[in-house]
């Protein structure tokens, strides 16, 4: 209840936004604005890696990549190349760095 009434203003304001310019955001698989909640209303991800099996932990959380897929933090950090941070995510041809992906809550 907390995140929603958080989150509240900043989708009013955005539902304005998108009806003066009539268009429609509901037909989007996300929102299309960032929302940041307190950290005390970041709750301990549910994710299993598919690359590890692994199921993830604050000390290896799920993480999103540019192309738009998940995987662990560590299994991120193996599939980087020793002498570089660059690597190919295991599910499409997306090159990355490991500085570009994000920590994610479910």
């Amino acid at each position: 209840v907390t995140a929603g009434a958080a989150a509240l203003p900043t989708l009013l304001k955005l539902a304005s936004v998108m009806h003066t310019k009539n268009s429609e955001w509901n037909t989007c698989d996300h929102l299309p604005v960032e929302m940041e909640v307190a950290k005390e209303l970041h709750f301990h991800s549910m994710f299993a890696c598919p690359v590890s099996r692994e199921q993830s932990t604050a000390d290896n959380p799920p993480m999103l990549l540019p192309c738009g897929h998940v995987i662990c933090k560590q299994s991120m950090h193996k599939l980087a190349r020793p002498t570089s941070t660059r690597f190919k995510c295991p599910y499409c041809p997306s090159e990355q760095t490991t500085s570009q992906a994000k920590q994610i809550f479910f």
